[in-house]
């Protein structure tokens, strides 16, 4: 009796931490050198809309590189070449909306990695919601948000933050600061892992959103007092967006270089997510 019923609270456990976990990606199932296109990103949970970029020419499966198992995702960013459309890949990942989300992965750039040219900065994937306020619109409150990390000049992080205040035009950059208080840079050759959670405000009077960050399991922002959105809109979307760029050549990067990804995570528990050992 006691055999079935511990049996019964495991198989309970288990559905318990799938029903949290959202959406992961390992890029084990695919063979070396497959594109991964949006009917793998859907087999790992997640769903799509009907658009990407780059997916098809600009990523690839690759078994010389993981941080776990054998494989991890590359990809492209062409010389010379900047913004979605030709440079990097875009795909947005949908599930349930939720008011707290946590994401992680991890992130290597190639050892010739090309920051740019005259202006150094790109785009890395974050969490968004609703139409993902992107591109130097508007937030309004209803056209959602976006919460992505960059890379600025030299290979200095900064969290890319789109929200109802934001300060100017474009993207608010928020530094990632180490505990020591030292900012947080890329280095080419070397694997990070990113973690980040997004709290929603509750509704469009409140200021109440939040934005935390770790990196390589150290607790490097926590922003507190944001507005995403006045809609109700929630947190439901991986927006799987990483291009040099910036909006003209001079952005573009010197040579032909490369990032690969491992480990997706999308869960509503920190625990699901965190780094479980060091790069």
């Amino acid at each position: 009796m006691n055999y079935f019923f511990r049996l019964l609270l495991s198989l309970i456990s288990i559905q318990t931490v799938q029903a949290q976990l959202l959406g992961s990606s390992d890029f084990e199932s695919q063979p070396h050198g497959t594109a991964y296109i949006q009917e793998y990103w859907q087999k790992d949970g997640f769903k799509t809309e009907t658009w990407d970029n780059g997916l098809a020419d600009r990523t690839m499966i690759d078994s010389t590189i993981s941080i776990s198992g054998k494989k991890s995702l590359r990809v492209t960013y062409p010389q010379g070449q900047f913004g979605p459309g030709r440079n990097g890949c875009q795909i947005a990942l949908l599930f349930k909306p939720c008011d707290e989300l946590y994401l992680s992965y991890w992130l290597k750039f190639s050892d010739n990695f090309s920051w740019g040219t005259t202006n150094e900065g790109g785009k890395l994937p974050g969490l968004a919601g609703g139409k993902r306020c992107s591109g130097g619109e508007t937030c309004d409150g209803t056209n959602g948000f976006s919460a992505r990390f960059m890379w600025r000049a030299g290979g200095k992080v900064v969290l890319y933050l789109y929200h109802m205040d934001k300060p100017a035009t474009y993207g608010e950059d928020l530094d990632l600061l180490f505990p020591s208080g030292k900012q947080v840079v890329f280095e080419r050759g070397k694997w990070y892992h990113m973690m980040e959670r997004v709290k929603i405000n509750t509704n469009a009077s409140t200021f109440d959103g939040e934005v935390e960050v770790w990196v390589n399991g150290e607790h490097v922002l926590l922003r507190k007092g944001l507005r995403f959105t006045s809609n109700g809109d929630k947190v439901n979307d991986l927006y799987i967006s990483t291009f040099h760029g910036g909006n003209d050549s001079s952005w573009a990067p010197k040579t032909t270089c490369y990032t690969w990804f491992d480990d997706i995570k999308v869960s509503t528990r920190k625990v699901d997510v965190a780094i479980v050992k060091k790069p």
